[in-house]
């Protein structure tokens, strides 16, 4: 009974729903120092990197740690130089089983909401979607992710 009441919830729910609205971003030529300082300010470890004003790739706090094992001198760097790129976007209506079964296909821990215009509408990660499903449930969808990493 309860895992058929997520699964509607899973079904009802859509990325708008669940998503953290207009993200913090970079630009692509912004620096290390400015994603570090939006880390800090909006209390988040990713944030999207935009390329005339369209999502191009998304940089982790993982990212900056990182890279400091093979600088001292990230302040002035480039986001350009540590963000991955390919990222995995979401639209607005789908649904939060369609964005589960998209963070399990491609093994990433955030997705991307944007528009049909391609404009980055929101963010999703593992914990927006924790917040709307039972812990068992999520245990599920964590598993299945790593599983497949």
């Amino acid at each position: 009974m309860v895992e058929r009441e997520e699964q509607n919830t899973l079904e009802t729910l859509t990325a708008a729903d669940v998503m953290t609205a207009a993200p913090l971003t970079c630009s692509v030529f912004s620096t290390a120092l400015e994603a570090v300082m939006i880390f800090r300010d909006a209390d988040c470890g990713a944030v999207p990197i935009l390329d005339q004003g369209k999502p191009v790739a998304i940089l982790t706090d993982r990212d900056v740690a990182l890279a400091l094992c093979n600088t001292r001198d990230l302040v002035d760097q480039p986001v350009s130089t540590l963000m991955k790129t390919g990222i995995v976007t979401v639209q607005p209506d789908d649904s939060l089983l369609e964005v589960c079964k998209i963070l399990e296909a491609n093994t990433v821990r955030r997705v991307l909401v944007v528009n049909a215009e391609d404009t980055l509408v929101g963010i999703i990660g593992w914990s927006d979607i924790a917040a709307v499903i039972s812990e068992r449930m999520m245990g599920r969808v964590v598993k299945d992710i790593v599983l497949s990493s």
